[in-house]
Formats: structure tokens, sequence, C-alpha cells
């Protein structure tokens, strides 16, 4: 046994345990912890009557010494799931939960279900045998089925398969064969037709109906072609109220379908540890394919024209703020979120002279709801709202500090409470992907030997219970969802980024000082014929990216949803990013605050030419050096690790980079007080980027020549 120093804790009874050490077995590791348990003697009747019912009854404590599984082999992982010996059923019960969650990243459901089968058929023969221990055998037998009743009807997508539900037919066939009372049989025949029923009833979601009209499904709500239902809406015409509810419809029936574990950061970077494709995360990728597609919305009504006046344009911006405002009260954080990424996309957020035309009241409204979402402390004012109100029935705007606001805020849910209507919540599903993406990143899989780090697996399934839990207020929403919002929806057009930015530039052109005068000399003409020529397309594409960047691109950027094929990437929008991002991301795109102790930090790192949007993310301990972190970054990237010397860490800071040595420890030479975002570049284009960056800075100077002589 190991003994590392003790710590202690409280339990909800008061009762203190104590990690004590570890024990290590044939293919598993258990932390041990000794558990003070408190017992209560017995008053006797003849007690009551000698000292009256004040007698004080004395305490009697037992130390009790209970393990806890740290890590394993597949196999004893789930041996561990009908252990022979139940030395705490709340332990027991935990590692079921945790196993159900997470054992899609260290193994498969037919690889579980053998060992299940096979553990319950070697206790069955010994029992058959007579063997010494035959009621502990036979409780081993009722656990296993008691765990395949729990797997069957909590993760019911695992068997869903059709149409042959190979692995319900599996589980049936050995209840059948041996399992003599016939409840696991029973059980899984009525899981197999419910499934097929269901199956059934998508079939028939498309079908003919009178007048020549035809029904489709699109995420169940159902719509009538060729009626009158269908016919798009305009957005000055759909009242704020309406644009929420929906809004919140379409979030919480999507929020509601998410299968946990695709969540998980293995499965969300579609690539197992021997790099070949796992899963689509089907659900998380529709949540965040409605999530942009909120943003774009945002973006394409507010420049929709751009003919219309000022005035028009900051109504448009105040009704988003007023949306915005009401999916607060919702409890609908997704559309909050993105809504406010919309308005801060550097398309919108450059329209200067339109926000400066926006009241005072609701500039300071917009302000506070963005503060919702601050990335200091690492996005703690958004996590305390959501513990305060993710099971509430109401939202809690009182602490509001626009006057106005808190008034509107508490008529409107103090009106809901006479109502009796109960609000459910559907959060920013890019905070748990970043958590979980973060957890993926800084504890290794396996270890000592090759053990499956089971609290890797515990840390996750924390953040998987807490999406659980909000699922289930999710189902509190009372909306009824409207055919007409939902066609008017699909059919706004979403702009490309090149496409938004023109027209922003059209509503309001580049500054004044940037645009030459209409009647030039001869030396003005030479000097912008040779700013023409200091920039091929390529590079004017780069520096024109970087030229207009500004603070709140920045913030747009790391608060937009985690990458997708349809991701919102203010900066770098684009159709050729836009297919590929989502195969390489192995971050979320939201920001956190990586230097979370003062002897490690998790750094963000992209490849030198591709977009600052994929990006790997590595772990530093005080014993890294630069050598070693090259070559796991150079493994994530799929590079040959034999050429590490050939490349160089670069830090990026807000006024220029910072190159870490190349034989220094690492982790003493970034700089901790910025974002921990890196580059890894090859050495030889060093060389090129200085010619560019001189070239930029010859043409900023030529530009002030051209300015200062207008």
């Amino acid at each position: 046994m190991k003994t590392p120093r003790s710590r202690e804790s409280l339990d909800k009874s008061g009762e203190s345990s104590r990690e004590w050490g570890e024990e290590k077995e044939d293919g598993v590791i258990y932390t041990v912890s000794l558990k003070k348990v408190r017992h209560q003697t017995t008053t006797t009747s003849l007690q009551k009557l000698t000292h009256g019912e004040n007698w004080f009854q004395p305490l009697q404590w037992e130390t009790m010494k209970l393990r806890t599984l740290k890590a394993g082999t597949v196999e004893r992982l789930v041996e561990n799931l009908a252990p022979e010996d139940v030395e705490d059923q709340d332990t027991n019960s935990m590692h079921l939960n945790v196993f159900l969650a997470t054992y899609r990243a260290f193994t498969t459901a037919d690889e579980v279900l053998d060992i299940l089968f096979r553990r319950y058929t070697e206790y069955k023969e010994c029992r058959r045998r007579g063997e010494n221990g035959k009621d502990s055998r036979h409780d081993v037998c009722r656990i296993i089925q008691s765990v395949l009743c729990i797997w069957m009807d909590i993760y019911q997508d695992d068997f869903d398969d059709p149409p042959a539900y190979r692995l319900l037919h599996r589980v049936l066939e050995f209840a059948e064969a041996h399992m003599s009372d016939g409840e696991l049989a029973r059980q899984t025949r009525h899981k197999l037709d419910r499934l097929r029923r269901n199956e059934a009833l998508k079939g028939q979601q498309k079908m003919s109906v009178p007048n020549g009209h035809h029904l489709t499904s699109n995420e169940d709500v159902l719509f009538i072609e060729g009626s009158d239902s269908e016919q798009p809406l305009e957005f000055d015409t759909i009242s704020v109220r309406t644009m929420a509810d929906q809004l919140t419809y379409m979030d919480a029936e999507l929020f509601k379908k998410v299968v946990p574990h695709h969540c998980l950061g293995s499965v969300w970077s579609r690539r197992d540890k021997k790099g070949k494709s796992t899963t689509d995360a089907p659900t998380v990728k529709a949540t965040i394919a409605q999530f942009n597609a909120v943003s774009f919305l945002v973006i394409a009504t507010i420049l929709r024209s751009t003919s219309i006046s000022i005035e028009e344009r900051v109504r448009i911006i105040e009704k988003w703020i007023d949306i915005a405002q009401e999916c607060r009260i919702l409890k609908n954080f997704s559309s909050l979120k993105a809504i406010i990424s919309g308005l801060q996309s550097n398309p919108i957020y450059r329209l200067s002279d339109t926000w400066a035309a926006v009241s005072k009241e609701k500039s300071e409204e917009y302000e506070e709801l963005c503060t919702i979402f601050s990335e200091e402390n690492n996005q703690m004012t958004w996590r305390e709202i959501l513990v305060k109100e993710g099971t509430a029935k109401y939202a809690d705007t009182s602490n509001s500090q626009v006057k106005h606001v808190r008034k509107e805020n508490m008529q409107k849910i103090q009106a809901q409470r006479l109502s009796g209507v109960m609000q459910g919540t559907v959060p920013y599903l890019g905070t748990f992907l970043t958590d979980l993406m973060m957890l993926d990143t800084a504890m290794p899989d396996t270890v000592d030997s090759n053990l499956i780090n089971f609290e890797k697996k515990k840390k996750e399934f924390e953040v998987l219970a807490q999406i659980q839990l909000l699922q289930k207020t999710a189902q509190n929403y009372n909306i009824v969802p409207e055919p007409s919002f939902q066609a008017w929806f699909d059919s706004v057009e979403h702009l490309r980024y090149e496409e938004s930015y023109r027209l922003s530039c059209e509503v309001q052109p580049l500054s004044e000082s940037m645009s030459p005068p209409a009647q030039s000399n001869r030396k003005e003409r030479s000097l912008r014929k040779r700013i023409s020529r200091l920039f091929s397309t390529s590079d004017w594409e780069t520096s024109s990216a970087n030229s207009n960047t500004s603070q709140s691109e920045d913030r747009v950027s790391e608060t937009s949803m985690p990458d997708s094929p349809d991701s919102l990437m203010p900066e770098k929008m684009s159709a050729s990013s836009s297919s590929s991002s989502l195969t390489s991301l192995e971050m979320s795109t939201s920001p956190y605050k990586a230097y979370d102790s003062s002897s490690n930090c998790v750094i963000r790192v992209s490849l030198s030419g591709e977009s600052d949007n994929i990006y790997k993310s590595v772990l530093l301990t005080h014993q890294d050096h630069t050598p070693g972190v090259i070559k796991s970054l150079m493994s994530k990237f799929n590079l040959d690790v034999e050429e590490a010397e050939e490349y160089r860490l670069v830090q990026k800071l807000p006024d220029g980079e910072l190159q870490i040595p190349d034989h220094g420890n690492c982790f003493y030479a970034i700089n901790q007080s910025v974002e921990p975002n890196f580059i890894l570049r090859k050495k030889s284009e060093e060389g090129e980027l200085h010619r560019k960056s001189k070239k930029r800075t010859t043409l900023r100077k030529l530009m002030e020549v051209v300015s200062t002589q207008s």
C-alpha cells in the first residue's frame, strides 16, 4: 500500500472520512479512505422509567475502511459494477453511474456485455455446484441483472440501432437462456417493442393530408406546406415575446435531445486515441448549429438593407436587445449568448454611428447582459447564475444594476408566478464543452501501466450530471410552437463574413482618413501605386484581417460556440474553413482561465498557417521543457516528431510575439498575465514572416503620409 498525505472531509451526515492511501491488486488500483461512522445505542424501557425522556443516549463510533476504484483494466471496471462484497452501497451506485456515462471513451457496449455475461455464468455455475459463498454469488447475479435493466432504461440510445437492434437481441437471448425468473427477458422485449414503435412513427411523420397539403417534420415541429401558416413572416411583424418564446422552444427541444456523453472531450473532438474517427456527436452539432443560426440571424436582420436610415437600424438593434432580455427572463441562456455574439460581431460592432444613436437605457441594458458571460474568473458570473437559477422555477434579476430593467423584469416574473407558469433552463452548452475538453486535455487517460484513469471519468461525470439535471428542468417549458415562425427562421438567408462586412462598410464607410480625396496630386497617386504593389492578394487578405480586428472582435471569437461545420467565426468565417473545422477541433473556442494554479496551466496552440479557431491544447507543469512540449504538440497535429527541432513555440501577445527558448523551461518562460494563445511554427517560416512584417510597417508609414498630405 502506498500512503500519501491523508486528507479529511465531512459528508452530509457530519461523519468524517479521511483519504488514507492506495491499494493495488491485479489490474486495479483502489483509493482507501477511513470513515468514522456513528452508531446510537437503543434506549431501554427501564432507562426511560429511571431517567425520564431526557435520558442521554450514548454514541458509539466505528472506523470503517472504504475502497474506491481509482484505475483499472476494462475487465476490472466492469466487474466492479457487480462486486462480490459491497463495502458501501453509495460508492457502488456512484461507480455504476460514472461507468455507464463514460465507458464509450475506452471500450464498447459489446465488450461490456461479454464481461457481464461471462461473470454471470461463472457465478451461476459456482452456485449450482454448491460452493461456499453462494449467497453472495446469488447477489452478484442479481446485481448484474439490475445493471442491465438500468443500462437499457437510462441509456436507451446505446441499444437503439434499427432495424436489427443487435444489442437488445443479445441481451434477450442471454436472459432467455440463463435467467430463470424471466424478468430481464420481459423488460428487454418491452424495450424492443417500444423502440420499434418509435421507429415506425418516425417513418410516418411524412404523410399526405387533405386539400393537397403535405405534412413534413423538422425537429418534431410539423408544418403544412401550401397552407397560410407557412407564409414567411417579417422581422418587423414578430413581437419580442414571440421571438423569445419560439427561440426558447427550439433551443429547449434541441437541448433535451443532447446525449450527454456526446459532450465528452474525447467524443466531441471526433478522434479516439488511435486517431480514428469515432462519432459526429450529432446532438451537440445540432445545438451548435442552432446557436450559430441565431447569431447569423442577428447579423442578417441588421444588415438586410443598406438604404434604411440610422434610426431604423437602431430600432432593429434595440429590438434584439429586448429579445435578449426576454430570453434572460425565460432563462434561455443559449439564445441570449448567441444574440450577444451576433451584436458583438465585427460587421455590427463597427457601426459606431448606429451604436451612438442607441438610447442610453438600451445601452445600459445591453452592457449588463454582456457581463453575464464575462470571461473574468473562469466565467464566474455565468456559473453563479447557473447554480442559483438552473433548477429554480423562475429567473432572478433582482440584483440588476439597471433600474428600469429590474422593475420591468420583476413585474414579468411576478406575472409568471401568479399564472403558475414555471420556466425551464436552457444553458449555454459551450461552457460544459469547454470544461469537458479541458478535463480531457489536463488528465491522462491511463495511469500506472496502462490502467484506465477512472478518477478522470468521475470528474467528467460531474459535468455530465449537471447537463442531465438541466435537461430535466428544460421539461418545464410549456411553449406552443408556431410553424410560421419556424418557416421564417429557416427562410432568412445567412451572410458569409465577406458579404456581411461589405454590407457593413456600405452602411458606414471606412474612416475618411483612409480614403484618398477625389482630386489627388501626382505624388499621392505615386504613393498609392507603391502601396498597391506591397502586397499580393493573399498577403492583403491576411493584412486586412489583422487591420480590421478590434477589442470587440477578440471578444466575439472567444465567446462563440465550439467550432462546427457552420460555426460562427466572426473574423475568419469562410466556406473553406467551415468544411474542415470540426474534424480538427480539440478545444472549445470559449475561453477559460487556463492558468489554474502556481504549478501547472493549460495552453492553446494553433499551427502556423491554420485558423486560430482550430487549435490543440496541452497541460504544462513546472517540470516541462520546450522540446518535450513541441513533440507533444506535433503528435497532436499528426506531424513527424522526428522534425521537432525544426519547429518553434511562440506565444501571441497583445503587442507582438514572445519566442519560447528552444531548450528552456517552458512553464517559466511564458507570459502568464495574458491569454494562453500560442503558435507552433517552422523556423524556416520566420524569414518570410519578418519580410511581411516589414511590408506592413512600410504600408502603415506610407498611409500616414497619404493621410497627412490629404
